[in-house]
């Protein structure tokens, strides 16, 4: 199983890009992940039924998605992942006030 560390690097009002460390073995950058919630993303998930907790386990799984896609393997997250989805939560949680 991989050792994972999400690095938010840069959050916007609109985006969250997120570095993926894989600390297994020393730190090696592995990819990025773009998580994007501006108004039209989270209308479009509204328009598929979801509420607040149905967009932030739409974020979760598919932080999973592409943490898999990059590392081919089963992963755990050892650092970053409760702040990046604080990040998400921040700008998400409005929609749905």
């Amino acid at each position: 199983m991989r050792k994972i560390k999400l690095v938010p690097d840069r959050h916007f009002a609109t985006k969250c890009e997120i570095a993926i460390i894989d600390v297994t073995e020393g730190e090696k950058r592995r990819g990025r992940i773009t998580a994007e919630y501006a108004h039209s993303d989270i209308s479009q998930l509204k328009d598929r039924g979801m509420d607040y907790e149905g967009t932030m386990n739409y974020f979760s799984e598919m932080i999973d998605d592409v943490v898999r896609y990059y590392i081919l393997s089963d992963w755990e997250c050892v650092e970053g992942y409760d702040e990046t989805m604080d990040i998400i939560a921040s700008h998400v949680k409005p929609y749905f006030e």
